[in-house]
């Protein structure tokens, strides 16, 4: 499944949505893909989001759900928008482990691949 989000850690009630609905399509057997623009870009650095404090009323927080991709292989990739990284301050060195920067192009192909797309 690809997931194009937007929403960032200064709405965790709304960030951990995406990462809520990958597992499910984890306990469905399909891996995701991700690929974060505008605010959601904070989501993959680990210097400018605490992943272990955003969660929902009810849900997990992101980094709860984010090891249980991790572990199970579900995380196909997770794409941060490099412009809009870039004019958040985001440098690749503040990335997390398992994501990297992507363009427009990373956004087509990532959407191709898959039957379904779901935006956040």
């Amino acid at each position: 499944m690809h997931f194009l989000t937007t929403i960032g850690p200064d709405n965790s009630t709304n960030a951990v949505l995406p990462f809520v609905a990958a597992k499910g399509a984890m306990s469905r057997g399909q891996r995701s893909a991700f690929f974060a623009m505008q605010e959601a870009t904070y989501l993959g650095s680990t210097r400018h989001a605490d992943l272990s404090e955003l969660k929902a009323p009810g849900l997990p927080t992101v980094q709860a759900v984010l090891d249980d991709l991790l572990a199970e292989e579900a995380l196909a990739e997770f794409l941060v928008c490099k412009p809009c990284a870039e004019a958040r301050g985001i440098a690749e060195a503040d990335l997390a482990d398992w994501a990297t920067f992507g363009g427009a192009g990373d956004l087509a192909r990532q959407a191709n691949a898959h039957d379904t797309t779901m935006t956040f």
